[in-house]
Formats: C-alpha cells, sequence, structure tokens
C-alpha cells in the first residue's frame, strides 16, 4: 500500500493511507495511544473512550480510532486534558472490577498510563456474577468484563458465525453467547451455535475470556513460529511455551494466509502430542503379542526384511506410502530412499485418495497441477465459485474469509449436493445429483458459448483446443443438464451469466470433484470454464484446489508420487537423469511405480511382498476396507510410523513411533503453494527418533548411507534438484511472508500468482470431456446415495482430534437423512440405523437433516468403530485412480435393541456416546 498523505501527531509528521483513521496510523507509526475496543482485526467502533484525541480547527474530543485521516491534520493525543479524560473512563472502568486484587493486566497497566492510584467512587452494583464454563477450551468470567464488545464484533466480523451479542444496558451490558432475539435465555457456549474457533478470546482485552489451559498453567513465558499441522490453509501460529510444555496455539497475526484467524483444531486441537496413548517405543508383533523393542533392534530389522524381501522378490516387491501430515523434507528423503535403495518408483502418499484427480487435470490442461492464485486474491475476486467443498468445515479460516467476502457484496456461487452454510448464505446453490459434476460444468459452458460470453481474446492469445470443448459442450443444454443434474436449467444459465461477466471470478474446488469415478474429466470441465471465460492469470480468478491435509501439496511437489519426480519433473527425463546421478550417486529409475490402489490389487496377487507406511491410516480412511485388511494381511512385512497405535498399525509387523509437527523442524506446503517453516517447541517423547533420521538410519544399514545435520539441508538437496524450487532455502523462509513456488532462482521472491503471461507448456489446452455414468446408481435394493466427507470438529481419521477436549462436543459418525425419507422409512433422530451396501454394513446414529436431498445420506468417517469405509467400493477415476467416495449406493435399516448381533453390539461398546435407541 503506497503511503497518500501527511498527518502531525504531537509534533511529529506521519504517513497516511486512504482509509486509515488516526489510531492505525499512529500505531504503524510506533506511537502508543490508549485503546481497549480498537483491535487491527475489527472496524472502528469507539466504545471505550480511551483514545480520545484533540484535532486543530476540529471541536472535541474524537475518539482516535473512528476519525479519518486526513491530509494535513494536526492531531494530539497526551494533553492534560486528554490524560484527564482517559483517568475519569479508567477510574469509571475499574469501580466495577472486583476489589479482591484480581485486577486484569491490561487494567493495571491503563491505570499506571493514567497516573490512576485510587478509585474515589463507591463500586456500583457489582456486575452480575455470570460464568459460563461450557466451552471445554475456554471460559468466560463476566466480572472481570468491561464490556468492549470486541468479542462479539470478532465473531461477526472475523468468523462470521454471530453465535455473540450484547445484552443489558449500562452496568449491565455484557456478551452474551446463544441469546435468543425474543430474550436474553442462553444455554452458554457449548450449545449455541459457536464454532470455538478462538477469535473471541483472543480479542479479550482482560482476560474475561481466558483459555482453560492457561488458566491451569499459567500464562506462556515464550514463544516458536510455526505452522498448523491440519488442513491446507497453513495457517501461522505462535505456540506459547512454559516450563518446556506447550500451553498455547495462537495464530499469527502476520500469518500470510490465516491474518490472525484459526479453527477450532488448530487453536485447541494441539493437545493430542500429549495423548498418554502415544507410541514411545518401537514395537514389534509376533502372532496376536506386541513386545517393546529398542530403536537399533527395529532398525536393524526393518532393513533386515527389506532387504531379504528385495533379495528374493525383486525391488518391485517392496513399496512405501509416505504421509501428507510430514514435512516436505521426510516426504523426499523416503522418495529418496525408494528411488536410490529400491531402485523402484513405488511410493504413493494420501493425494491419492483426495486430490490426484485435480493433478491429473490441472496438468493436462494447465500443465500445472496447483492453485493458480492465493488465497488473499479473495479480496480482488467480483465473484466466488465453491464447487464440491464446504470450507467453513473442512477449511474453516478459507470458509470465514468467504464469508467475509459475501457480506461485502462480493456474489457467491455454490455447486454442491448439500445445504452446506455457505449453499444456505449463497447467491445461487446449485444442488446437483452425486455424480453429475461434469454434466453440470458442461451445461454451463453451453450457455456461455451460445450466448458469446466466451473471451475471445484470451483464447485466442493463450489457449488451444477451444473448438474440442465447443463441440463436447454444444449438446448439453440447460434443460438436457437439469434432466441429468435436477439443477434447475434457470439456475444453470444464471450462473453461466454470473460466472462469465463479473469481471473476475475465483474459483475454489474440493473433494466433491475430485473423488468421482471421471474426477479428473470434472476438474477438466472446470479448468475449461476459466479458460473460456478468461479467469486465469489476474488476481480474483483462477482455479484453486483446496488440498485436505498440511503437506498434500508439499508431498506431492518433492516426488512422493509413483508418476514424476520432485517438481512433477518426467521420471524418463535423460537431462533429469544425469542431474539425479550426479546429486545422489544413484540412477533415478524410469519406469512409472505402483499407486495406492495398485499396490492392493499387488499384495492380494502375491507380488507385493513389503510395505512401510508413515502417518496414513490407510485401514480406517481407504475406500472398501474389506479389501484393503485382506490385501495388508498379505503383506510378509508391513511397517508403520505413526504416533498412535492407528488401525494400519494393529495390522502391522513392526511399528515405530513418529514425531509430532511440534517437535521437530521443516517445511509444509499449502493449498496456494506457500512454502513455511515449522520449528521444533518441544522435545518429543524421550528415545523417539525424528521420522527423516529413521529413514536415514534404514537406509545407511541398507547399504546407501544418508547423512544431514539439519533439515536445511535436507532443503538444500530438493533444491538443487527442482527448478521450481531452485531458490528456496531455510534462510529465505525466515520471511513472514515465506516464498510460493514457483521459486526458480535465488533472490526469486516466488509467484503469488500463476499464469499471469504465460502457461508451463506456452499455451492452455482445452479438454472436452462428455458426461459419464458414475461407477454405480441406485437400485430398489439399495436406493440411496451415500456421500462422505469430513466435519468440521474431526479431521479425516480422527487420530488427533479424538485425542483432545475436542471429543466434548463431537464424539461419534452420524449419518444425515433428509427429513421425507426419515418419515418414509418410520425413523425418528437419534435413533440407530444399520446402512447396508453391496460390500458391507455400518451401524450409526440417524440425524433428520434438511441438508441433505431425499435419495441421498451423508456421513463422516472420523471414528474406528463406525467402519463406514467399509460399504465403499473400489469404483476410481480411471487417470489418477482417486477413488469414488462421494457415490456409493446403500440401503438403511431400522435397528431395534433386540436385532443387535455380536458384531453390532462390538461396535455400540466402542461407541463413546450413549445414543437414546
Amino acid at each position: 500500500m503506497s503511503e497518500s498523505m501527511l498527518i502531525t501527531i504531537d509534533g511529529r509528521p506521519v504517513p497516511a493511507h486512504d482509509g486509515d483513521t488516526v489510531f492505525t496510523a499512529a500505531k504503524r507509526a510506533g506511537l502508543t495511544i490508549p485503546g481497549l475496543c480498537a483491535s487491527g482485526h475489527l472496524a472502528p467502533f469507539g466504545s471505550c473512550r480511551l483514545c480520545v484525541c484533540e484535532v486543530d480547527g476540529q471541536k472535541g474530543t474524537p475518539a482516535s480510532c473512528t476519525t479519518p485521516a486526513q491530509a494535513g491534520m494536526v492531531v494530539h493525543t497526551q494533553t492534560e486534558r486528554l490524560v484527564h479524560l482517559r483517568r475519569n473512563v479508567t477510574e469509571l472502568l475499574l469501580s466495577e472490577q472486583p476489589t479482591d486484587g484480581t485486577l486484569p493486566a491490561a487494567l493495571q497497566e491503563l491505570a499506571r498510563s493514567v497516573r490512576l492510584d485510587r478509585v474515589r467512587y463507591r463500586q456500583p452494583a457489582a456486575r452480575a456474577q455470570i460464568q459460563d464454563s461450557s466451552n471445554p477450551f475456554f471460559t468466560f468470567d463476566n466480572a472481570i468484563c468491561i464490556s468492549c464488545a470486541r468479542c462479539v464484533r470478532a465473531c461477526d466480523e472475523i468468523q462470521g458465525t454471530f453465535a455473540l451479542t450484547m445484552v443489558g444496558r449500562g452496568f449491565g451490558s455484557r456478551p452474551m453467547a446463544g441469546a435468543s432475539c425474543y430474550g436474553e435465555a442462553s444455554t452458554g457456549f457449548a450449545t449455541s451455535n459457536c464454532v470455538s474457533c478462538g477469535a473471541c478470546v483472543k480479542e479479550c482485552p482482560t482476560g474475561a475470556l481466558t483459555e482453560r489451559r492457561v488458566s491451569e498453567l499459567g500464562h506462556p513465558t515464550s514463544h516458536v513460529r510455526t505452522t498448523c499441522a491440519y488442513c491446507g490453509v497453513g495457517c501461522t501460529f505462535d505456540a506459547g511455551l512454559r516450563d518446556g510444555r506447550v500451553v498455547t496455539m495462537v495464530p499469527a497475526d502476520d500469518g500470510p494466509s490465516n491474518q490472525g484467524h484459526a479453527c477450532m483444531k488448530g487453536r485447541f486441537g494441539w493437545t493430542y502430542i500429549y495423548a498418554e496413548d502415544r507410541l514411545k517405543t518401537p514395537m514389534l508383533r509376533t502372532g496376536n503379542t506386541w513386545q517393546a523393542i529398542s530403536w537399533d533392534t527395529a532398525l536393524d530389522r526393518l532393513a533386515y526384511e527389506f532387504t531379504r524381501i528385495k533379495t528374493e522378490f525383486g525391488p518391485d516387491a517392496l513399496a512405501a506410502i509416505s504421509s501428507s501430515r510430514g514435512t516436505n523434507e521426510e516426504n523426499y528423503l523416503f522418495g529418496k530412499f525408494i528411488r536410490c535403495v529400491m531402485g523402484t518408483n513405488h511410493i504413493d502418499n494420501c493425494a491419492r485418495v483426495c486430490h490426484s484427480a485435480t493433478v491429473t487435470g490441472m496438468m493436462e490442461t494447465l500443465g500445472a497441477s496447483a492453485a493458480t492464485n492465493s488465497i488473499q486474491d479473495l479480496d480482488q475476486a467480483k465473484l466466488i465459485m465453491v464447487v464440491g467443498a464446504n470450507p467453513t468445515e473442512s477449511h474453516p479460516v478459507v470458509g470465514a474469509s468467504i464469508k467475509q467476502a459475501h457480506r461485502r457484496g462480493v456474489p457467491l456461487i455454490v455447486i454442491d449436493p448439500r445445504k452446506t452454510e455457505l449453499a444456505r448464505l449463497a447467491t445461487l446453490h446449485l444442488p446437483l445429483k452425486p455424480g453429475t459434476n461434469v454434466a453440470l460444468l458442461n451445461g454451463i459452458g453451453h450457455v456461455i458459448a451460445k450466448e458469446s460470453l466466451l473471451d475471445r481474446a484470451f483464447i485466442d492469445a493463450r489457449t488451444e483446443g477451444v473448438d474440442d470443448w465447443l463441440k463436447a459442450v454444444e449438446p448439453c443444454t440447460p434443460e438436457w443438464t437439469e434432466q441429468i443434474t435436477g439443477v434447475p436449467a434457470d439456475l444453470i444459465r444464471k450462473t453461466a451469466r454470473l460466472y462469465a461477466t463479473s469481471g473476475a471470478s475465483w474459483c475454489v474446488h474440493g473433494l466433491g470433484v475430485t473423488e468421482h469415478r471421471w474426477g479428473s474429466h470434472g476438474v477438466m470441465a472446470l479448468v475449461d470454464l476459466a479458460l473460456a471465460t478468461g479467469n486465469l492469470g489476474k488476481p480474483g480468478t483462477g482455479i484453486n484446489p483446496l488440498r485436505g491435509q498440511n503437506n498434500v501439496q508439499g508431498a506431492s511437489d518433492v516426488g512422493c508420487v509413483p508418476t514424476y519426480f520432485t517438481g512433477y519433473q518426467a521420471l524418463n527425463d535423460p537431462a533429469l537423469g544425469a542431474l539425479h546421478q550426479a546429486v545422489t550417486g544413484r540412477p533415478l529409475p524410469t519406469k512409472r511405480g505402483m499407486k495406492t490402489p495398485d499396490m492392493w490389487d499387488a499384495a492380494l496377487a502375491g507380488r507385493l511382498k513389503g510395505l512401510w507406511i508413515i502417518g496414513y491410516d490407510v485401514a480406517q480412511t481407504d475406500p472398501n476396507l474389506t479389501k484393503v485388511h485382506e490385501a495388508l494381511r498379505r503383506l510378509e512385512f508391513l511397517v508403520v510410523q505413526d504416533l498412535f497405535m492407528s488401525e494400519t498399525a494393529k495390522m502391522a509387523h513392526l511399528v515405530l513411533p513418529g514425531v509430532a509437527f511440534l517437535e521437530k523442524d521443516g517445511t509444509f506446503t499449502n493449498l496456494e503453494r506457500r512454502i513455511q517453516r515449522i520449528r521444533k517447541a518441544v522435545d518429543p517423547p524421550q528415545g523417539v527418533l525424528p521420522d527423516w533420521q529413521v529413514v536415514c538410519e534404514v537406509s545407511t544399514r541398507m547399504g546407501y548411507p544418508m547423512s544431514y545435520r539439519h533439515p536445511s539441508e535436507i532443503m538444500d538437496e530438493i533444491a538443487r534438484l527442482t527448478p521450481m524450487l531452485a531458490g528456496v532455502s531455510y534462510d529465505r523462509l525466515e520471511s513472514p511472508d515465506s516464498l510460493q513456488w514457483p521459486v526458480p532462482a535465488d533472490g526469486h521472491a516466488g509467484t503469488a500468482l500463476m499464469h499471469r503471461e504465460t502457461f508451463p507448456k506456452g499455451k492452455a489446452h482445452f479438454v472436452g470431456v462428455d458426461y459419464l455414468l458414475p461407477g454405480e446408481s441406485p437400485t430398489e435394493e439399495y436406493p440411496f446415495t451415500l456421500v462422505t466427507g469430513r466435519i468440521l470438529q474431526h479431521y479425516n481419521c480422527g487420530a488427533q482430534t479424538r485425542r483432545t477436549d475436542i471429543l466434548e462436543l463431537v464424539d461419534t459418525d452420524a449419518l444425515e437423512i433428509a427429513p421425507d425419507d426419515a418419515v418414509r422409512l418410520g425413523l425418528a433422530d437419534g435413533e440407530l440405523v444399520r446402512l447396508v451396501s453391496p460390500r458391507g454394513r455400518a451401524v450409526l446414529p440417524l440425524v433428520i437433516s434438511e441438508r441433505v436431498q431425499p435419495g441421498q445420506l451423508f456421513t463422516s468417517f472420523h471414528f474406528p468403530a463406525s467402519e463406514v469405509n467399509v460399504l465403499l467400493s473400489s469404483s476410481a477415476d480411471d487417470s489418477s485412480k482417486c477413488p469414488e467416495y462421494k457415490v456409493s449406493v446403500v440401503r438403511v435399516e431400522r435397528l431395534e435393541r433386540e436385532e443387535l448381533d455380536a458384531e453390532d453390539e462390538e461396535e455400540l461398546r466402542h461407541m463413546r456416546r450413549q445414543l437414546i435407541l
């Protein structure tokens, strides 16, 4: 932002920008003006009257936080008159505070600054002695509240949940969670619509809202900057430490992706690092018996078994699956181990089951497989389109930003079978039938072409193959599309017109696009729309996949895929092969390796004998679990490296303890290609080795020594081998803004906006795709379509969140069913039902919800006892092998208590919540 004016504050020239207040200009210049209600994250409010000022030529003492900066204005903030006014205001604030010596630190400091040493007023009627301890993460004490309303404003303006409001008048004014518009009745935070993002706690200036762990352990005495290890947003946090333990995780105001905001999981869901069932020593299984063994014994055994299998059956009998929760450095080393020691490309990561279809679709059309724009581009978007994603639950910080933009007047289009929170708020909601993405996107494309809404200048200059696309969409009239998708033709036309004519349409998509039989085709159809309308290469536009895990982008970037080397370089590139030989001393295998589903087939066929999995619970989260479990049982030697004894670890022969993100150094790459540091804040459990060191130790034992002193040296090696990361180093990542790839050279600033002038292959390529049926469709025997996904409170397999206080909020998976279907089947809310598919069955509690359409069901898969993924098929995208999680046919059966068999009873015993039958 350029400086546009000068003002004078207390005799000092101060630069100010358009839109600044006197308060914000002074703060940026390092001048201190007292204030309790002002916040850099909130709109000016002016309630506390502490930041009053005098302006030459103006009467009165306006609040500096609401006074716009104007060129040439002369402002005074420290006159005796102002100090006197502040002293009086402070005295009034202190007069209603407790007199037991527990005065909040902020008020103590304020009293010192205005030279207030006593309170003259008799204490008025004490503030209502109201405390709310219903939230598992923080408490509210009205006795030390000053009614500044920052918590209410944070909930409204930052999170957009509107869970808080101010009630009462005068001395009785206070914030309340869950208050009804018909009165003050409230049941507290826990039963309100609060999402526990912690924004209110962060904004509270007095400690009226306080984190429970701070109350228990005390305030942090030091901080370490790091990056969240949950979703792909990549929020920056300051880990607060006291006596060698983490006490708080506070979102950093200068975090480039989150800008001071966070969600429940990142803010409060990190305490799993102290879970009692953390793995702390290697475990070897003999039959059904587990034995704790030393690290040397474990590493020797792993090296022996893998050497034996390679010698006896050849390198193709071994494979690895890396962790999208691990660092870039760990993932690169794991890939290096497989390629240099095993001599194959049999390595994959969990991107296979989420956004591998995005990689295929975007590589085919654009030549690059990651988000084209940045999260901050939301501020420049003139239209937002959310396709097959539920960011307010899966990527809450992005979801909150979308809500902020929509409240500013930016039109919002949501394409999703469910009526999600964003769908309820949207300008247009297109509730398509699951599995019909391509039909709907082609229908939108038909209208754009038919009504001459194409950006011909962009198409002619920067693309090729448009005729192929025009031929594909030509028969897809809105009326035809309505028959396939169930979306009214009029909505399709409105969507096409809004998207094509906004001037800057910013699109995000999620697993509702990719996890389909034809997921890569859905991504191609989406990119085609952006190409046709020129919504690429400009701020506020683009195709932006919402990557699911914290480093699922980075794991693929550094080569933990069977089809590419680091930076998506072709495995058979001779120049790369020569460079790889020079850097690593080993040849780069050129034959493509097995994708994860191929590994299950190979294990069942007896070809795959050994498998090493790091930080990925395939035995809970992969589809068609019956098949996956049998494949794992067929292996001669399965190694699992994880934080806990996961469902996959229970099936392993050897289990190695893992290290959590707060216990190590490294980097993550978020959904906008931003490479960010994580830093060691605390030590891991005694004796537990960092994951990258474990890989090095095994490699060395197998005859290929790997030796690094620090993960920064591993990043240096990645940069040498990867043109798009050539300018990345730990020194450069110390900047708060970090770097977004491509960073092709040292000194290059990184790339916030992709494809500004050219595409990787010169021109982008239209790919016309036809609508094809999903892997299965409802029948008389299986009349419902089941869609699975995440919920706000939990994360993937739930291994982390289930070991935190989040479990107090949600402690089981639940099945959403439409009201009409529940009535037809005679089912009640909370009832236990059996869900049956052609592959298996699961028992779940029922939630009657208007979020799902008749004939459709939704559930999550965060709890192993639910065994939801037993229901799913092995149907997958042809090109990428991304599984079809979003379309599985099932039927729903009432489950009476007397009908429960032994298997059902076992499932119930694992469910923490007692359900009313």
